[in-house]
């Protein structure tokens, strides 16, 4: 599960970064041209071209492979052990959110320095100079100027992104393919339409459950001398600035991107 869950992550992270891409420039500026998918879009393609859209893209099929990997590895050796400390037989649709919650988190928690370097050289913009060489010139600059703490900067935020991502990812698909398809309808469990069908509504929920925490991340990643301050401060900026509608920012990309990043990567992880 491990290995099929990097290697389908990894081929989804590289397909789908030109959505990441414009889903950090909506997170992070708030300019006009970068106020929505279309406009964020356009400029992009009109200023930097097609090599604008992969930005980052090393950065992010490491990081799938690694955090995707290890995440969707530790599912089920999680839900077992809550399965038994809950005396359940791993049905039960809380079972299965609590385990994705803490897989997400535990992954996100060790391999967050990757983060920080795909969102860092995300949001390059055109006239500015590349961030860093390259993603081993990255880490070595950051960990020289900052330390291990520049390489776990957002931690928080990051670990409650991806338990949100990864409990909404995996244990929603869980529970809508086992517990709701197969056990309520009757839909075969082996059939490609009944997970391809799971998958698709698992990634809207997804989605929207991880949005919010994506916007603070992709802020406090992009504040490393903390002038607005920790991930507290930047939710409470958000929050004056914009409302409600401020965590949603980057929605459409981020789901141009989750969508079929899940599709493909639980798709892919079915057949092993």
């Amino acid at each position: 599960k491990c290995f099929a869950g990097g290697i389908g992550c990894g081929i989804a992270g590289f397909l789908t970064n030109p959505a990441d891409v414009i889903k950090v420039r909506n997170q992070q500026f708030t300019d006009a041209k970068y106020h929505s998918f279309r406009t964020t879009s356009t400029t992009i393609f009109k200023e930097e071209g097609i090599r604008g859209f992969y930005k980052g893209a090393a950065a992010s099929v490491l990081r799938e492979c690694t955090y995707s990997s290890l995440r969707m590895g530790l599912y089920e050796p999680i839900k077992s052990q809550y399965a038994m400390f809950f005396h359940d037989d791993g049905n039960s649709p809380i079972v299965k959110w609590f385990s994705a919650f803490t897989s997400g988190a535990i992954g996100s928690a060790i391999f967050n320095p990757i983060d920080v370097v795909k969102v860092r050289f995300q949001s390059q913009l055109p006239n500015a100079p590349p961030p860093y060489s390259s993603l081993f010139n990255a880490f070595h600059t950051i960990y020289t100027e900052m330390g291990l703490q520049g390489l776990y900067i957002g931690t928080s935020a990051t670990v409650t992104r991806a338990a949100f991502l990864t409990s909404a990812q995996l244990g929603s698909y869980d529970v809508i393919k086992n517990n709701i398809f197969v056990q309520m309808f009757g839909f075969d469990k082996e059939a490609n339409t009944t997970h391809f069908s799971a998958s698709i509504i698992a990634s809207v929920i997804t989605t929207t459950a991880a949005n919010p925490a994506d916007v603070v991340k992709t802020r406090v990643m992009n504040d490393p001398n903390a002038t607005i301050g920790g991930p507290s401060k930047h939710l409470m900026h958000i929050w004056k600035m914009n409302g409600v509608s401020g965590f949603m920012k980057g929605w459409t990309a981020s789901y141009l991107r989750i969508g079929p990043h899940t599709v493909i990567s639980l798709v892919l992880i079915e057949k092993v």
